[in-house]
């Protein structure tokens, strides 16, 4: 009877466990089907036949049905840590109870009164430090399934390391152990080798994808500049006809207010454009200058006015450019948003350049309308955003990215209606 009764506190105990784990929302019509599938004959089997067949039965029912709910490799990552902690915990319990030699609970109570707090604590701990790390993973499906079969093989391994001391001899379960221990540091570094590649592969793939995104942007910038110029062309013969009526005549003044007002006013945005390329030429990494050149269309469009500055070749950064490309992405699209309030002041500058130290300058500034209204030293945490829920993810990944770069120094200023974003870049070992 009391077997049964603790079987029973061990079955709430890890169905509240993978719950939590999964976040999984549990009906009442789940619990029951749960109970009636697997809790209630995994009982029967460890009560009638025996407890190792009692728990394979528990283990592949609780998989099989947590799976079926959730459709999703996570929640099976889940069940195996969650089990892993059941183990892990039980010998902890072993350990703390050794100084004690009473006994304050009649039978085993006193064992899993110790055990529950201790795995419900663990299972807590397990749940927050794994959050954020599951979050990143959340694309790279290869990472699910190397670390669920990590987790599949160390659950196995401790569960027949836990029921074969009852069935080997001492010397026998010794030789069990060195075999399984050899097999297990195996079968790590190659699932260790075969990460390490998949993550290279993943990283390459990406890169070319968004280094292909970044050069069909820039080819698309460059379309639309040569539109203009060819359709500058096609009119400036009209252009210089209509000119020289005021030449024979000698009217400069009358020239100048015609250029003003019909010529200039009316190529200004072609002029503008070739004056950007033009100042974009000694930026010879062409993912960067076709994002720039991108966001200066897109900033063109709102009506704000943007001013480039390139004054030295730049042919190399020390970050990588998927990351360089993600921070001043989300610096200009901040800075268009931030021009889109503004009534009156509309504009960005951006300058890139080498300093006296050889370091690489970045500084992008956009006019704001207030100065309080941005707070410097919250805007760079996650979530926070002056703008509505789900927002203010950007400037938290770009701290993540800067986190990475030891020898990058970014300093966030706002004065007198100028916010600006200054990076600093020293030269390192692999800067390409």
């Amino acid at each position: 009877m009391e077997l049964f009764i603790l079987s029973i506190i061990e079955f709430i105990i890890l169905f509240w466990a993978i719950s939590y784990a999964t976040q999984m929302k549990m009906s009442m019509k789940r619990i029951l089907a749960y109970i009636l599938l697997s809790m209630c004959p995994s009982i029967l089997i460890f009560q009638l036949i025996g407890q190792w067949q009692g728990i394979v039965f528990l283990l592949v029912s609780s998989f099989t049905y947590f799976f079926w709910l959730s459709r999703a490799f996570l929640t099976l990552i889940h069940i195996c840590f969650v089990l892993i902690i059941g183990v892990f915990t039980d010998n902890l319990t072993q350990v703390v109870m050794k100084p004690f030699s009473y006994d304050a609970l009649p039978g085993m109570l006193e064992h899993y009164c110790i055990f529950t707090v201790l795995f419900i604590l663990c299972i807590i701990i397990y749940k927050h430090s794994t959050r954020k790390i599951y979050k990143l993973l959340e694309e790279m499906k290869t990472a699910y399934m190397l670390i669920l079969f990590i987790a599949l093989v160390t659950m196995s391994t401790f569960y027949i390391n836990l029921y074969l001391t009852e069935y080997l001899s001492e010397s026998n379960l010794l030789k069990f152990n060195i075999i399984t221990q050899i097999t297990y540091f195996t079968i790590m570094l190659f699932v260790l080798y075969l990460t390490i590649v998949n993550i290279k592969k993943e990283n390459h793939f990406r890169r070319v994808e968004i280094e292909t995104a970044q050069f069909t942007d820039y080819m698309r910038s460059l379309e639309v500049i040569n539109n203009d110029m060819q359709k500058f062309r096609h009119d400036h013969a009209n252009i210089l006809a209509s000119m020289q009526g005021y030449i024979e005549i000698n009217d400069f003044e009358g020239l100048k207010k015609y250029f003003r007002k019909h010529i200039f006013s009316a190529e200004e945005d072609t002029l503008k454009r070739n004056m950007r390329l033009a100042n974009l030429s000694k930026l010879q990494i062409t993912g960067i200058k076709g994002l720039i050149l991108t966001k200066t269309l897109q900033a063109e469009k709102e009506g704000i006015t943007v001013n480039i500055e390139v004054p030295d070749v730049i042919d190399e950064l020390s970050m990588n450019i998927i990351d360089i490309a993600r921070i001043l992405g989300i610096f200009l699209d901040n800075a268009i948003e931030a021009n889109m309030q503004n009534h009156t002041d509309k504009e960005i500058d951006i300058a890139i350049f080498k300093s006296r130290s050889n370091s690489i300058m970045i500084i992008i500034e956009n006019t704001i309308e207030d100065d309080h209204s941005v707070k410097i030293d919250k805007i760079f945490n996650d979530g926070f955003s002056t703008k509505g829920e789900n927002r203010g993810k950007g400037l938290s990944t770009v701290r993540s990215i800067m986190n990475t770069y030891p020898n990058v120094v970014l300093r966030t200023n706002v004065n007198n209606g100028v916010f600006s974003q200054i990076i600093e870049m020293e030269k390192s070992e692999g800067s390409q």
